[in-house]
């Protein structure tokens, strides 16, 4: 999230102050000490507090140094960013890119391009920003250039699901900070760190993280940061079972977060809050206000992670007070966030790939390039030899063209399997959301425009009871395992030509044509009574609820899948553990 990646540079809408009258300022500033007191004040108090020195610099910035120019346009970048007008923010980078800077002008630019482009949601760009920044070469007494590319790479490698390589870069960042004595940036770097453990499920070196952040943090009087580690130590502690704890962290980094003015941190630390309050039994009337706040907030952001987050927790609430039509809305809606934030991850992955494949698909052919400059060379020298040369220059170019061949082919596989990778579930191998509804739509209206189908097409929805008492109780790696099996089962249990998908956190879907409805129920009453059977030793009994639905000729499947989700809903409130079927089946 945006302060999991926010540190070299950030903008005001003052980028562009043209003029101050010279009656008012007859000598030229002191540049470079203005320059200097704004950074500390942007990155130590207050960012507007900052562009108000950079003001009254804007009209004698175009007549100073290159180095003076970038430092300015860095820091403006950076109010630009903080001010949410992220596209200027880029646009301003880029124009600086343009630049022969010096290199570590260059590095904190392209750090800077890169936050910006995962901001956006602009990948490749992201990752080839990070790219160049890493093959950048800084030999300057000030190590905080290299330390905060070390930082970028440790977010984004952790964040496209490269755990390890995420974590040895944080882990060099931190190393180089305090090697240094730079202790400002060894509580950025703790802070880059730690969400990357938590995202390779590693919590007890996430928490121990956190907490050593708040403390080096605190120390160098970095309120804002300190604010960031206590409410990522709240929701680890709040998924632990400590609420109480969690509670007290939540509000202390909210207060931190507020005074930064640092408003995306400030909401999801009350969203942290307001699931700690629900934990406690506290999330009553009065909290009404603040999550529709949280709401618009991240529905307006396409903040799909803290959307979904919310929606469940807004199920679970109605749940709890017995309204099972709206906790079924919810957790609709829970879904299709949650859908949406997978769709964005497995977008940044892509891009990760595809940039690392492109990186390695240029450095073969510049040393193509290098072998065929060196083939002419030896052609110019020997010319006694001219055709025994001009034979072996056909062969290289023949050899060229292959490689070059071969090259394009593993790209065109490559890609084939990148795309694949975008419609399968990683956890369960089944087609995920988006590519299972696309199927049974195309399904559908085949069927439909068929006169000669006889049959149904049939519809089932099915969800794992008390699916979250299982994660809860045994862990998520228990809780994935019973995901596993169940996705084997459906696999095994239903025909070949049945599509089978996982559409949500422990919701599956099936679609079939049957020539009779029974034949449908007849494939859950197998599933039902071998499932048990094939246990793993250690793991939980559970059970699984089914809703059935019969395509109707003006269906859509949206339409089919509500049918099937109400009589799923009516499985669930007859007691679970059994299926129901629509009035559209007519049984």
């Amino acid at each position: 999230m945006f302060h999991q990646i926010l540190r070299p540079t950030l903008l005001f809408g003052s980028l562009l102050v043209s003029s101050i009258s010279p009656s008012v300022t007859a000598q030229p500033p002191d540049t470079r000490a203005l320059l200097d007191e704004a950074r500390e004040i942007s990155y130590q108090a207050h960012w507007r507090e900052a562009q108000a020195i950079l003001d009254q610099l804007a009209p004698y910035i175009d007549q100073a140094g290159l180095r003076e120019y970038a430092d300015y346009q860095l820091l403006q970048a950076r109010h630009l960013a903080l001010d949410d007008q992220t596209e200027q923010s880029l646009a301003l980078a880029d124009q600086l890119l343009e630049r022969n800077l010096e290199p570590d002008q260059r590095l904190r630019a392209l750090q800077f391009r890169a936050n910006i482009a995962v901001l956006l949601r602009r990948y490749e760009v992201a990752f080839e920003s990070l790219s160049e920044a890493l093959d950048i070469e800084v030999d300057v007494d000030d190590p905080q250039p290299v330390i905060a590319t070390l930082n970028m790479a440790a977010y984004m490698f952790g964040r496209a699901g490269e755990y390890e390589r995420g974590a040895e870069y944080g882990q060099r960042a931190l190393a180089l900070a305090r090697e240094t004595g730079q202790a400002q940036d060894a509580c950025i770097a703790l802070q880059r760190l730690a969400p990357v453990y938590k995202w390779a499920k590693q919590y007890e070196q996430a928490k121990q993280t956190y907490r050593e952040g708040i403390s080096t943090c605190g120390e160098v009087g970095n309120l804002l940061f300190a604010g960031v580690h206590r409410h990522g130590l709240a929701d680890l502690l709040r998924r632990d079972g400590d609420p109480e704890a969690a509670l007290l962290l939540s509000e202390q980094s909210i207060e931190a977060l507020d005074d930064g003015v640092f408003t995306l941190g400030e909401f999801e630390a009350r969203l942290i809050r307001a699931e700690t309050l629900q934990d406690l039994g506290r999330l009553d009337q009065r909290w009404d206000e603040e999550l529709q706040q949280l709401n618009v907030y991240f529905t307006d952001r396409a903040l799909w992670d803290q959307s979904a987050r919310l929606h469940q927790l807004k199920s679970e609430r109605a749940a709890a007070a017995g309204d099972f039509e709206l906790a079924l809305e919810q957790l609709h809606a829970y879904n299709e966030a949650r859908e949406s934030f997978l769709g964005r991850e497995r977008s940044m992955r892509l891009a990760y790939l595809q940039v690392e494949f492109d990186s390695s698909l240029q450095r073969q052919q510049i040393e193509l390039l290098r072998e065929t400059a060196r083939a002419a060379q030896l052609e110019a020298r020997a010319s006694a030899q001219q055709q025994r040369l001009r034979t072996f220059g056909w062969l290289l170019a023949a050899l060229i063209v292959l490689v070059l061949a071969g090259i394009l082919y593993r790209l065109q596989v490559s890609r084939r399997r990148f795309q694949e990778l975008s419609r399968i579930d990683g956890l369960s191998g089944l087609v995920n959301h988006t590519w299972f509804f696309e199927r049974a739509q195309a399904e559908l209206d085949r069927f439909n425009g068929d006169a000669g189908n006889s049959g149904r097409i049939v519809l089932i929805a099915a969800d794992i009871d008390h699916f979250k008492q299982v994660n809860d109780e045994h862990g998520h790696r228990v809780g994935d395992r019973v995901l596993g099996r169940t996705a084997r089962r459906l696999q095994e249990t239903f025909p070949e030509d049945a599509l089978v998908g996982r559409i949500g956190g422990e919701e599956f879907a099936v679609l079939m044509q049957v020539d009779d409805v029974n034949h449908a129920i007849g494939f859950i009453e197998r599933f039902r009574n071998t499932d048990q059977k094939l246990m793993r030793a250690g793991d939980p009994p559970v059970t699984i609820s089914f809703g059935v639905s019969c395509a109707k000729p003006e269906d859509d499947i949206q339409t089919l899948r509500n049918r099937a989700d109400q009589a799923l809903y009516a499985a669930k409130a007859s007691g679970r553990d059994r299926y129901e079927v629509d009035s559209s089946c007519g049984i």
